[in-house]
C-alpha cells in the first residue's frame, strides 16, 4: 500500500506518494528503465554520493526511468568520514542505501534483468567492500552474490552494463575478458593515486584502456561502459562530465 506524505511544491502543500517502485520518472516515455545498485552511503565505506547523483540527474536529463537497488546484508565495517576511521557500530547496507534513494529502495535480490534495460554501478569503496572483498583479497576477492548474478545476467541477455571509479573491477572479476577503465596507469606525480587497479583488472581477467577522467570507455562487444570518476583527481564538473560519457554510452546501447 502507498503511504503519503506531504511535500512541499511552490507555495503549495502536496501529496507525495511512498512506496512505488520506480525512484523518478521523467516526463513523456521514457527512454529506457534502468536499474542503479549502490552499496551503502558515503565514500569510505559505501557509495560515492556525488557520483550517485551525477549518475542520477544524467538518467534523468535523458527521461530515463530509474530503480534503485541495494543488497540488504551488513556493511563490511563504517567508517567515520570526519577523521577517516573505522567507527565501533553495525550498519545495514539496504537502510543506508535508502539515504540516497530518498527511501525508494528495493533489495538487489529482488532485480530481474527482464524489467530493466540497463544497470548503473556507482563506485565508492561500498563497491570494494560490500559489494566484493576486492578491498580486503585484491585479485582474489569475491563479488556478492546478487551482483554476481546482476552482471551475468545483463551480460547474458546482452543489456548494457555501466560502472565507474573503482566499481569496474566488479566487471573484471565476473565478465571475462571485458574491457574498462579506472584512469591512468600511471600516479603521474599523484594525480592518479589508484593507479595500481588497472594492473590487477588485468590480473581479475579483464582489459584495462587508459582514459581521462571527463572520458568514459566503451567495450560494445561486452556492452559495458565505465569512466574513471574519483579515482583520479580532478574539479568535480569533469568527473561529472566523464559520468556522462558513461551514461549516455549505456543508453545508447539500450537503442532506446
Amino acid at each position: 500500500m502507498l503511504s503519503a506524505a506531504i511535500g512541499f511544491r511552490g507555495a503549495r502543500l502536496i501529496p507525495v506518494l511512498r512506496g512505488s517502485r520506480c525512484f523518478h520518472v521523467s516526463q513523456g516515455n521514457p527512454a529506457a528503465k534502468v536499474a542503479v545498485v549502490l552499496s551503502g552511503c558515503g565514500v569510505y565505506d559505501g557509495t560515492e554520493i556525488h557520483e550517485a547523483s551525477a549518475i542520477l540527474v544524467h538518467l534523468s536529463r535523458a527521461g530515463a526511468e530509474v530503480q534503485m537497488f541495494a543488497p540488504d546484508m551488513p556493511q563490511m565495517h563504517v567508517v567515520d568520514h570526519s577523521r577517516g576511521q573505522p567507527s565501533p557500530e553495525s550498519r545495514n547496507v539496504l537502510v543506508e542505501s535508502a539515504r540516497l534513494a530518498r527511501g525508494n529502495i528495493t533489495a538487489l535480490s529482488q532485480l530481474n534483468v527482464k524489467e530493466h534495460d540497463a544497470v548503473i554501478f556507482p563506485g565508492g569503496f561500498g563497491a570494494a567492500k560490500n559489494l566484493s572483498s576486492f578491498a580486503v583479497d585484491g585479485e582474489s576477492c569475491r563479488v556478492q552474490q546478487d551482483v554476481e548474478r546482476v552482471l551475468t545476467e545483463f551480460s547474458k541477455a546482452k543489456k548494457p552494463i555501466g560502472l565507474c571509479c573503482i566499481a569496474p573491477v566488479l566487471a573484471a572479476k565476473v565478465i571475462p575478458g571485458v574491457e574498462v577503465t579506472v584512469g591512468q596507469e600511471e600516479e603521474l606525480g599523484g594525480k592518479w593515486p589508484y593507479a595500481g587497479t588497472a594492473k590487477s583488472i588485468c590480473a581479475l581477467g579483464g582489459k584495462h584502456c587508459a582514459k581521462e577522467v571527463d572520458e568514459a570507455h566503451v567495450d560494445s562487444e561486452c556492452r559495458v561502459v565505465t569512466t574513471p570518476a574519483f579515482m583520479g583527481e580532478a574539479p568535480l564538473h569533469r568527473i561529472f562530465d566523464g559520468i556522462g560519457a558513461m551514461v549516455s554510452g549505456v543508453l545508447r546501447l539500450t537503442a532506446k
